[in-house]
């Protein structure tokens, strides 16, 4: 019996440009487990790299199965295409109204890719630098409706897309570490701290909901392409406390997605981390998310609902603590300040 994960990772390692491994595995694949494939890629949103992993080699599925994902894939770019310019549009129109944007992870990470419109973009993140005091006022005068999220301004647009307007390129939840982040993006860019901000909204995530492969390919198209410097690298993430959950990231990477030709720290392959993660990854990614917002929503009673949450966040925070366990226990007092107000 094929296994699945083992052709998927395969498929992906080639879409994301790993062409080390030429010697294509013996798969004999039915119409059924092609379909699971798509699936599995769809649901970690990775489907545009997976067909491009396909289309790298011999092997195929029936032709209308891969007439369907040519067609997904066409239109994958074209959303992404809208996507992308939606991203400099409104990066233009805030530095008309004296606000200096970027945008972070979307368009600006899939540079990384060997086909950037085959990253699914998701939202449009921008990162307001310079300005942040005037963006509400402005977003009111341009008669745009926005919400407030825990400090991030976000916008519908239509059915297009969602746009996120955040004060801050990242943050951690320990206090210390997250100055001396902050002090950091005060000084000035570099592929260095953008990867850094890029592990830290990863693990952010890990330690919340979970993620998906998205994520992580976008961790490891910089550590492969973005010309790193490896000592100053090392030297950021071992300052923020990143280097247990870093180690165990890269082993993952080297293990399932090619890996990169250098690191920062020795990737960590075999131990309860490691297994943890893989588990999170590949069970958990961005389902998780959708369960708990699913739960929360069918809770009539606010008491119980902010009880589970509680639970769940506990549960979550002593699991996950191996790899993070001082951001973990910050992270529970965060989210109970959160809820009371603070």
């Amino acid at each position: 019996m094929t296994d699945l994960r083992e052709a998927f990772c395969f498929f992906l390692r080639r879409g994301l440009g790993d062409m080390l491994q030429t010697r294509e595995p013996e798969l004999v694949l039915t119409r059924e487990e092609w379909k699971l494939l798509f699936r599995m890629a769809s649901v970690q949103a990775v489907s545009g790299v997976f067909i491009d992993g396909v289309a790298s080699v011999s092997l195929r599925p029936d032709r209308d199965l891969w007439e369907q994902w040519i067609a997904h894939l066409f239109y994958l770019e074209q959303i992404n295409e809208r996507i992308a310019g939606r991203g400099e549009e409104w990066v233009g129109r805030l530095a008309e109204a004296g606000i200096r944007a970027q945008v972070f992870k979307g368009s600006s990470v899939a540079a990384w890719y060997p086909y950037p419109l085959h990253r699914s973009f998701g939202d449009i993140d921008l990162v307001v630098e310079e300005g942040w005091q005037k963006l509400e006022e402005w977003l009111h005068g341009q008669g745009v409706p926005f919400r407030n999220e825990w400090g991030d301004l976000v916008v519908h647009e239509g059915g297009l897309t969602t746009v996120e307007f955040h004060p801050h390129w990242e943050y951690l939840y320990n206090p210390v570490m997250n100055v001396r982040l902050q002090d950091w993006l005060k000084e000035g860019s570099s592929n260095e701290l953008y990867l850094v901000c890029l592990i830290v909204h990863l693990r952010r995530h890990f330690l919340t909901y979970g993620i998906g492969l998205k994520q992580v390919c976008d961790v490891t198209m910089m550590l492969r392409r973005a010309h790193l410097n490896q000592s100053k690298l090392a030297y950021m993430l071992e300052r923020l406390r990143l280097k247990r959950f870093c180690r165990v990231l890269f082993g993952f990477i080297d293990t399932y997605l090619g890996g990169a030709e250098s690191y920062p720290f020795v990737p960590l392959f075999s131990d309860k981390d490691f297994a943890l993660m893989r588990e999170v990854i590949f069970h958990e990614g961005y389902l998780l998310k959708q369960a708990q917002e699913e739960k929360g929503a069918k809770e009539r009673f606010p008491l119980v609902r902010i009880g589970r949450h509680a639970w769940f966040w506990m549960r979550r925070s002593l699991r996950l603590g191996g790899m993070m366990p001082d951001e973990a226990c910050w992270f529970l007092l965060h989210q109970v300040m959160r809820r009371v107000g603070f």
